[in-house]
């Protein structure tokens, strides 16, 4: 059993995380467990490791139609910057109200954190990753997301991590089978995952619900907070690139005499090529509680975002959802939100580019199971929290 002065630590991909998704799942687990279980947690700031520099390869020469377009693309993002700055405020704002440490902490300082915590759990989104398959992510940042820094005898268990490449290197599956034993209990977030992780330990594993759905519509109604906004609008969030997609949904919005509100994605300071000319509404203002307003009041989401499909289903909004990678990419995406479909009765919500096109109107969702199906999980996985770390609720609702 454990004691009142118990904290718990949380080690998922928190730090300089600007990702409406991440940081609302971050959010997510720590008010979840002090909320519902009584157990005080925070996120802590671990930075991961710095990537390996790539191989340097000769570049094929530039057609001048590309230069043109390059030096258009500069400017234009020259004139929207100055948004940058906001967007990364609010986000701040938004990390600040975020129960997580003090430090940052790094590889080499990781282990510092056992003076301050008596609980650690790693997860959710996705931090189980093959290293030798994902360019951003090392070695050692593998070893911090399995609590390896932990010793045996301090409680530690995994909640609702993903796993984005499912194919894992022989080299790989050999660690990552000892670290995982190590854990007192496991749990993933994706039922895809259980054929990988089967053929890896012997232990039990349980499959839950991201944390975000562990948290009620009430409480998300509580985080959101007024963004401006137009009548009759599709919220369009797409972390993908595909061309086609957009274009897809330029018509449809344009059948249905709807605006496109966009959030346009950046990186390194750069908005892609793909989101800087597309849209009514490019958003860069907004941080993840106006995300959720936006996300609430709007018409119809079209997404590829797992997380953005997740919290259209809490609120009740109509939505569609495209494949952000094709099915033969490595690295594939898609898995979570295959899972979350299928699991919650929305496989109809899936689309294609000609299928969103062909519709006439703007789709009604039944929502009714998804949402009975959604409060039954949750408890679940309440359950399955109180019982790993050893709670005793003294019979409360969750």
């Amino acid at each position: 059993m454990r004691s009142e002065n118990d904290k718990a630590a949380i080690v998922t991909l928190f730090h300089g995380n600007y990702n409406f998704g991440g940081l609302l799942q971050a959010y997510a687990l720590p008010v979840a467990l002090e909320k519902y279980l009584g157990l005080p947690a925070e996120q802590i700031d671990y930075a991961l490791c710095p990537a390996e520099a790539e191989e340097q390869t000769e570049k094929e020469p530039v057609s001048l139609l590309n230069r043109i377009y390059a030096f258009v693309w500069r400017i234009s993002n020259c004139l929207e910057k100055r948004y940058f700055i906001n967007r990364k405020r609010m986000f701040d704002e938004f990390i600040d109200d975020i129960p997580h440490s003090k430090e940052t902490y790094r590889f080499d300082s990781i282990s510092d954190v056992l003076n301050e915590y008596h609980i650690f759990i790693c997860g959710g989104d996705q931090i189980w990753n093959d290293y030798q398959a994902i360019r951003w992510y090392r070695k050692e940042d593998s070893q911090v997301f399995t609590l390896q820094f932990v010793p045996e005898h301090i409680k530690k268990i995994s909640y609702a991590p993903s796993m984005a490449v499912l194919e894992l290197t022989d080299e790989f599956k050999a660690e990552f089978s000892t670290w995982i034993n190590r854990l007192d209990a496991i749990s993933i977030r994706e039922k895809r995952s259980l054929h990988v992780l089967k053929q890896l330990t012997q232990k039990p594993i349980t499959v839950v619900v991201d944390p975000v759905l562990l948290l009620r519509e009430e409480d998300w109604l509580e985080v959101t907070r007024p963004a401006e906004k137009r009548q009759r609008y599709i919220l369009c969030y797409l972390l993908g690139d595909r061309v086609e997609q957009r274009k897809a949904v330029r018509r449809f919005a344009k059948k249905t005499k709807r605006t496109i509100i966009t959030f346009p994605h950046i990186l390194e300071n750069v908005v892609r090529k793909c989101d800087l000319f597309f849209g009514d509404v490019h958003d860069y203002t907004s941080g993840p509680r106006e995300f959720l307003d936006l996300i609430r009041h709007a018409d119809f989401v079209v997404t590829d975002s797992f997380h953005a499909c997740v919290f259209s289903m809490i609120f009740n909004t109509p939505f569609a959802v495209f494949e952000r990678n094709r099915t033969n990419e490595k690295g594939n995406m898609n898995s979570r939100i295959y899972d979350f479909l299928e699991e919650y009765h929305l496989e109809r919500q899936l689309v294609t580019e000609i299928e969103l096109e062909d519709m006439n109107d703007i789709p009604k969702v039944d929502f009714a199971y998804a949402h009975e199906h959604w409060q039954e999980r949750r408890r679940e996985s309440l359950a399955y929290l109180e019982n790993a770390l050893m709670i005793d609720r003294n019979g409360a609702e969750l």
